[in-house]
């Protein structure tokens, strides 16, 4: 039987208490992104030290964000809650979709582009992309691992 986990909504409150526990002053709110497809349910980490949640690409703040979707017993990507600090992550969304937008163009002028490794929220959003972006191409992870690439190529 499965555990029943923390609903959506206590979220902020609970990694506010966690940052908290840990001596960082922060606060944590949801906040839309703009891309609910591709960023649903984002709770934006803000204050003076959500930089250490920053620092080293965001490893602490993927550390918390592990927690939070192990708190929530949930593994329906739309209903899992994804962190952000500072629009970090956000601006890395927007960052990966033009990527995606290039790898469209690339692939059909040279047959196929393929991305360097990438994380699993990242190639989600690379697929997701290129789906949208027109029925002439596929996308395909390649290798194993959490960090993998992605290639774009025409069908």
């Amino acid at each position: 039987m499965r555990k029943r986990g923390v609903k959506l909504e206590a979220l902020p409150e609970l990694v506010q208490k966690w940052t908290g526990l840990l001596g960082l002053d922060v606060k944590a709110a949801f906040e839309p992104s703009g891309n609910e497809k591709l960023f649903p349910n984002r709770i934006v980490v803000s204050g003076p030290d959500a930089d250490v949640l920053k620092a080293n690409r965001g490893q602490a703040l993927d550390a918390l964000q592990h927690l939070v979707h192990e708190m929530q017993s949930e593994r329906d990507e739309d209903k899992l809650a994804y962190l952000d600090a500072d629009g970090m992550r956000l601006f890395r969304m927007r960052e990966v979709l033009a990527m995606g937008q290039m790898a469209a163009q690339k692939a059909r002028d040279l047959g196929s582009y393929t991305f360097g490794a990438m994380s699993p929220r990242e190639r989600r959003w690379i697929h997701i992309s290129i789906k949208e972006a027109g029925d002439d191409l596929v996308t395909e992870s390649e290798g194993t691992g959490h960090l993998k690439p992605v290639k774009v190529m025409r069908r």
